[in-house]
């Protein structure tokens, strides 16, 4: 389904200036310099409707993969994800104590090509947190725009409220608990996180979460339950990532934790079986056609439309999207500007290198692709985004590249978070980091709540 752009034409005719939220939250704030995309994005209903079934097809998919490829042994499903022993052990005695593995909470991030949306990465877990309805609640404050999202039907999901429906759903809380949640990070990781996440809390208290903020290092088993200081826990919400589990002393750090989950002491969200699901590795195994026997006919239709041709990057031959069979190293060195090398577990464009980057020569992107043979990495078909039109201050318009990335959650679509940039500037990975905006997204009509 190509891109449909008369809301966003109207919008420039009747609007056509930048706007962006005349105020958020703190927990918006803590992420942003104060300066956001120069207008919301907007999706139809029927693209919403389309997105939603696709990529819930999709997750379902994923999380087949265990029992399709490795007869449900999720230790090895982790080792061919790139998993290392230490994680490994983590991850099988977290997923048999986690009742709601795997989850329904998840972010994919894709582009529209023209042919219609292309899936970059599918985050999967209790990691991808964000409140994209604040920034559409300071949209909406702007009296024009608030004009004309009522003329549109305009609408957009206040996806804190979405995240914490689906904790209560998967966690089988009843609507009026008030279960005490440990918002837990790495301890490495706290002193950076500590803003994003006391805000996150603060927000999770307003929807009836009594919330608390701490590292997996602070939590303590005694008189039969799991503890933060004088507080006894009921639910762990992970904040912590796999890659935090090569540390040297991640074993003492998570024993309380995990001895307390297989004890029955405490519960967690969410498993950390989930991010594998969410690895480029599984991507791999989607995309390989070899597996194609596997999945049903409406999972491979799915596949075909959203996925680009991914590959882990091994020494061995491999089929092409072509649907030729070859060496992967002969066909990335003579395909290099058309694919982008990718670490399977790192996030937030970590060790990713697109081979169409002025930066990487013939004799580098060699290099790279030497070091990662056989390796936790893998090779993805690039996604030619289409740019859309953006207002300029001076009056103008100029086109950007959009990451859409789509929330899902127990109740389906669950928001949308959108990095922007201009599509004649130097950005080629669209990510926070690198320099890209935050932007709303806004829907028409009603989304249907089962």
């Amino acid at each position: 389904m190509s891109r449909d752009l008369a809301l966003t034409d109207r919008y420039l005719e009747k609007i056509g200036r930048v706007l962006e939220p005349a105020d958020v939250s703190e927990f918006t704030h803590v992420f942003t310099t104060g300066v956001y995309a120069p207008r919301p994005v907007f999706f139809s209903a029927a693209e919403i409707d389309q997105l939603t079934r696709d990529l819930e097809t999709l997750r379902g998919a994923l999380y087949r993969l265990p029992q399709l490829l490795f007869d449900g042994d999720i230790a090895a499903f982790a080792s061919a994800n790139g998993m290392e022993k230490a994680q490994i052990r983590a991850i099988e005695r977290s997923s048999a104590a986690v009742s709601n593995s795997p989850t329904s909470m998840g972010r994919a991030d894709l582009y529209s090509d023209g042919s219609g949306f292309r899936l970059m990465e599918f985050n999967m877990g209790s990691t991808i947190g964000w409140d994209s309805g604040d920034i559409c609640r300071g949209t909406l404050a702007d009296p024009e725009f608030s004009r004309f999202a009522a003329e549109e039907g305009l609408q957009y999901v206040d996806t804190a409220a979405e995240q914490v429906r689906t904790i209560r759903h998967e966690m089988g809380l009843a609507p009026d608990a008030r279960p005490v949640i440990a918002l837990t990070e790495w301890p490495s990781n706290l002193e950076e996180m500590r803003a994003y996440m006391s805000a996150l809390a603060k927000l999770w208290t307003a929807h009836g979460l009594d919330a608390h903020l701490c590292h997996a290092g602070q939590l303590e088993r005694r008189d039969g339950k799991l503890w933060l200081e004088d507080q006894p826990i009921d639910i762990v919400y992970r904040y912590f990532m796999m890659e935090d589990l090569l540390d040297d002393n991640a074993d003492a750090v998570l024993e309380p934790l995990l001895g307390a989950l297989e004890d029955g002491e405490v519960r967690m969200f969410t498993s950390l079986e989930s991010e594998l699901y969410g690895s480029k590795a599984s991507l791999a195994m989607l995309s390989d056609r070899t597996h194609r026997h596997l999945f049903s006919d409406e999972e491979l239709d799915v596949i075909d439309r959203l996925l680009p041709w991914t590959s882990s990057v091994t020494s061995g031959r491999v089929i092409l999207d072509d649907g030729s069979e070859g060496s992967l190293l002969d066909h990335a060195l003579a395909n290099q500007h058309e694919l982008i090398l990718k670490p399977t577990l790192l996030h937030g464009g970590q060790g990713v290198v697109p081979g169409w980057s002025p930066e990487v020569t013939p004799e580098d992107w060699r290099r790279l692709l030497l070091d990662a043979l056989d390796g936790p990495y893998v090779l993805q078909r690039r996604i030619h985004a289409i740019p859309e039109p953006f207002p300029e201050p001076d009056g103008g318009v100029r086109p950007w590249v959009v990451n859409w990335g789509v929330i899902l959650m127990a109740s389906g679509y669950g928001g949308l978070l959108t990095r922007c940039a201009p599509a004649d500037g130097e950005i080629e990975v669209l990510n926070l980091g690198r320099g890209a905006l935050l932007g709303s997204g806004f829907h028409v009509g009603p989304i249907p709540r089962p």
